[in-house]
């Protein structure tokens, strides 16, 4: 490989001599003017730093379809083999310019009300990004805001993460205020659905914009101070790659759902099947195995088949041996009046109830409501989640206990499914007793051979790959696929260590560098620390399980510690062994059973 002048690397990724030249200069490499040669190892760096490994190692993006930039660009497909599309680095992957008349009248105007929204654009240009919408807030109050929709290059997304179009929000307040910034958040979320949902730009003349949306900020809104500097080139890249590459957003020690949701679709495809059939399903699964983003997961995609759900998480109430009834009945009746207000349906009949009614009360009264719903194609649905707590096998006898009112609110609602065409509901937790066992607290189990029970088991190869790799793009990284196995591979697939280890690599990935990779190498130096930091999660989960699932747990210590022993009582407690198997504690080897990979990190 022969040397190189400065302005000959400059001309191929498409910026300026001056550019380059301070880029050697930061890299401790020293060039007098662009005439000056650089050796072949200088070279590699230098385009490593700009992110030119991008345009050569992904994908050529595909041509922009017309449905991508209508109805505000009325432009010629975009040719790939075009000259303008061969362009090296950032600018590869070009967007057409907008065509379309009303665009263009749309964005004089913006441009007449923020002068430098013309800077802006011109920065977006020379990295090959085009506005594709413009228009004015249309809250009140906000409507001297201005709303602007950008589509970044194919090298631009493809470095960052972006599939969608991305909104820029422009005020023209100097002292900018949260309520601003609510109003752009609702305008983000009211957008369609091909505009990013987490991430935006801000701009106004506000010196202090970039400490007010630090401090406004949220993982699931991203703001970004819309500050880019005209004589750098490369300043919207580096923007990005500041605040994009600042984030980990593997680290969640919540239920997630939305944009933040991946796999199990399988799963929800069949929950949502249970739920228009109505269903009961029972959804269990390990501690953090993903159970309650399910659940959030399966309300938000619902809300378009006109269902009203309410989720109850009932690890908020008493559990026995002190009976929680009266203040669930309490609690449920308040959150459906609630749920229905704010979809201005009728409340009547339970708002003139009692603050603590009975259980034959509330159901009386749900049932008079559903009839009304149902002529308006109404449905609802009732989730509970951690229903373990109704039934800890180590407080009190669950069969025969002396708590019937649990299993009276249970017949209640098994009654009101099978009344009424547009109710049922779902439960979710970590023990299936209380739909496997014959007998419920002194009574026949309403749910017994009636609800059916799915498990949440660890995410397969292919769930955990498209969740890593579609979440490190939206941090700037690339997984190779070898890092892709090692993740799988240490964490068995469990969703939350899953997410806790790729968070536990991502701190050790470089932020300085214009494009990240994870690879295999990464993830196996980060393991021998992480295990010993997650033990304590660990052990949570088997105390969770010891308490729920005494049977079970002393057939899985007997596999730990006598796994001959083991194999012999297999047969005759396949229930217990067949329900360790569906949590994903054990697996069958080619010896025999043995401990998941959950287990061998305690």
């Amino acid at each position: 490989m022969e040397k190189m002048r400065v302005h000959e690397l400059a001309s191929e990724l498409g910026i300026s001599s001056k550019i380059v030249l301070r880029r050697l200069r930061e890299l401790d490499e020293f060039a007098r003017s662009a005439s000056s040669t650089i050796e072949p190892p200088v070279v590699a760096k230098v385009r490593a730093s700009f992110g030119a490994r991008i345009a050569q190692t992904t994908p050529r993006p595909s041509p922009v379809r017309r449905d991508q930039i209508a109805p505000y660009v009325d432009s010629p497909t975009f040719d790939p083999t075009a000259p303008s599309a061969r362009q090296h680095g950032w600018r590869s992957g070009a967007v057409p310019h907008p065509q379309h008349p009303d665009l263009l009248a749309n964005i004089k105007r913006v441009e007449q009300r923020f002068p430098i929204f013309a800077e802006h654009m011109d920065a977006l240009r020379s990295m090959g990004s085009q506005v594709v919408f413009a228009g004015s807030c249309r809250q009140e109050g906000f409507k001297d805001c201005a709303i602007v929709h950008v589509r970044f290059s194919g090298a631009i997304e493809a470095g960052f993460g972006f599939t969608r179009e991305v909104m820029l929000f422009y005020s023209p307040h100097a002292d900018l205020q949260v309520r601003t910034f609510e109003a752009a958040a609702r305008e983000l979320k009211n957008s369609a659905k091909f505009v990013t949902p987490d991430i935006f730009f801000m701009w106004s003349p506000d010196l202090r914009l970039q400490i007010k949306l630090k401090d406004w900020s949220r993982p699931s809104k991203l703001a970004i101070p819309f500050q880019i500097d005209d004589e750098d080139e490369l300043s919207l890249i580096t923007l990005l790659r500041n605040y994009i590459y600042a984030r980990d957003l593997f680290y969640l020690t919540t239920p997630v759902h939305g944009a933040s949701f991946f796999g199990r679709r399988t799963l929800l495809q069949a929950l949502r099947d249970d739920v228009i059939h109505q269903r009961v399903t029972g959804v269990f699964g390990l501690r953090k195995s993903g159970k309650t983003s399910i659940l959030m997961q399966l309300k938000q995609e619902l809300k378009e088949d006109h269902i009203v759900t309410v989720l109850m998480d009932l690890e908020a109430f008493p559990s026995p041996p002190e009976d929680p009834t009266d203040d669930i009945v309490s609690d449920l009746r308040r959150r459906l009046i609630d749920e229905l207000k704010s979809r201005k349906l009728r409340t009547q009949e339970l708002s003139q109830l009692s603050e603590r009614p009975s259980i034959l009360e509330l159901k009386n009264a749900l049932q008079t409501i559903l009839k009304y719903l149902w002529k308006n194609g109404k449905r609802i649905l009732l989730l509970l989640d951690e229903i373990e707590y109704l039934t800890p096998a180590d407080r009190i006898d669950i069969a025969e206990g002396d708590m019937p009112k649990i299993a009276q609110l249970l017949s209640a609602l098994r009654s009101i499914v099978q009344e009424s065409e547009n109710f049922t509901f779902v439960l979710s937790g970590l023990t299936s007793a209380i739909v496997e066992g014959g007998r419920l607290y002194g009574r026949p189990n309403p749910l017994f051979s009636w609800a059916k029970a799915v498990y949440v088991k660890p995410l397969t190869r292919e769930e955990a790959d498209e969740l890593a790799s579609t979440v490190g793009g939206k941090m700037g990284i690339q997984i190779e696929p070898g890092a892709l196995e090692a993740l799988h591979e240490a964490s068995g697939g469990h969703a939350y260590l899953y997410r806790n280890l790729s968070s536990a690599v991502v701190k050790h990935l470089p932020t300085d560098v214009f494009q990240r990779t994870m690879v295999r190498s990464t993830v196996l130096a980060e393991l021998s620390d992480w295990k010993s930091r997650v033990q304590g999660n660990i052990e949570e989960i088997v105390q969770h399980v010891k308490r729920y699932y005494p049977n079970e747990a002393v057939m899985l210590e007997l596999l730990m510690d006598s796994p001959d022993d083991f194999e012999e009582l297999a047969t005759s407690e396949h229930v217990a062994v067949r329900r360790l198997q569906d949590l994903g504690l054990i697996q069958e080897g080619t010896k025999g059973y043995e401990v998941s990979v959950l287990l061998e990190l305690v």
